[in-house]
């Protein structure tokens, strides 16, 4: 009866665990294919583990559990930071579980059930990795923040990123030439900044050098039309951010169908930031994207404050200023009163 008390305990607890992941993955992330994937475990373990598991319900006994006292006087071990730690907490929970049920099956003779059990584990393995690469491929909401020295009136991109921390910046990404800068030099740069960035919680990416934003572990990859296709980047990095430079519907939806985590759009103004630019695409694609695109996207290109609020009220949530911020004075105060401007349509943006 004891075993039977820990198999109808164990495979609970997987089940329930399972469960809070493949919700997830559904409502959190919309992504069918994960959802799937836990909901096909959580059924192995109900239907093929212990095939008669009804037969375990007799020797439940939650009231005199011992170990629910245990758990009610630990009140800090269950709290949880943000979805995140949950969906981490419940990876670990079930497997856990899992080695748990692997074990007393083998030891009640279903050797075939325990082997089982262990690949069910190894295969979630692979599947909490998965899911927990998906909370860093987000594009933050805000201002989209670029690195670049040839604008920055002399500072350095580390000073730079500082400073945009400081003024609460979303998300920065660095994008340096190689005519500018030796690869060796660009990667001591990346790496003390990813290293602020890390500290701060900052998403840092890295425009179009793949091997760079791999050896500093950046947290994504930024590409032009021109450059790696996002399928076979995907395979270098499946972890990391995407993001895609576009400007028509066509190279949206085709972003949007290569597995793209987000994409620009723009250049929406004439800009002078870019040498390889194309001409300006103006507003009617940003609405466009807003209106029919599911995935998200920062506007870019020839944005100042003075246009800002023409851009957000086409729908964007993500803005990326280039010499707006890298030009100011007071970058920190500079970023500050352009999410006043974000935030509060129509105010004078001024701190």
């Amino acid at each position: 009866m004891t075993v039977e008390r820990i198999l109808d305990a164990t495979i609970n607890r997987c089940a329930e665990g399972l469960r809070v992941l493949e919700d997830i993955a559904r409502f959190h992330f919309n992504n069918g294919q994960l959802s799937s994937q836990f909901r096909t475990l959580r059924h192995t373990v109900r239907k093929s583990l212990v095939p008669d598991e009804n037969n375990l319900l007799p020797a439940r006994n939650s009231i005199n559990d011992v170990g629910k006292q245990i758990s009610s006087r630990e009140v800090k071990t269950d709290r949880r930071k943000n979805l995140k730690s949950t969906a981490a907490a419940n990876c670990k929970r079930v497997q856990e579980a899992l080695r748990s049920l692997e074990e007393i099956l083998k030891n009640r003779g279903s050797y075939h059930q325990g082997k089982k059990a262990e690949n069910c584990r190894f295969s979630l393995y692979s599947l909490e990795s998965e899911l927990l690469s998906l909370f860093t491929r987000i594009l933050p909401a805000g201002i989209y923040g670029i690195l670049g020295e040839n604008f920055s009136r002399g500072r350095s991109n580390i000073e730079v990123t500082e400073e945009m921390i400081k003024g609460g910046i979303s998300i920065i990404q660095y994008r340096e030439k190689r005519e500018d800068k030796s690869f060796r030099e660009m990667y001591e740069e990346c790496r003390i900044i990813r290293t602020i960035t890390k500290e701060a919680n900052i998403p840092f990416i890295i425009n179009d050098f793949s091997e760079l934003a791999l050896m500093v572990e950046a947290d994504g990859i930024h590409q032009g039309q021109d450059d790696l296709p996002i399928k076979e980047l995907r395979k270098l990095a499946p972890h990391m951010m995407i993001g895609c430079s576009t400007h028509s519907p066509d190279q949206a939806e085709k972003a949007v169908e290569d597995g793209a985590d987000y994409i620009g759009v723009g250049p929406l103004f004439p800009t002078t930031t870019k040498k390889d630019v194309c001409d300006a695409v103006g507003l009617n694609y940003l609405e466009y994207v807003a209106r029919n695109l599911a995935i998200p996207f920062v506007a870019i290109g020839g944005i100042k404050k003075h246009n800002l609020e023409k851009v957000i009220k086409k729908g964007a949530t993500t803005v990326c200023l280039v010499t707006e911020i890298l030009g100011a004075d007071d970058i920190a105060r500079q970023i500050r009163n352009l999410q006043l401007t974000m935030t509060c349509p129509g105010g004078s943006g001024n701190l």
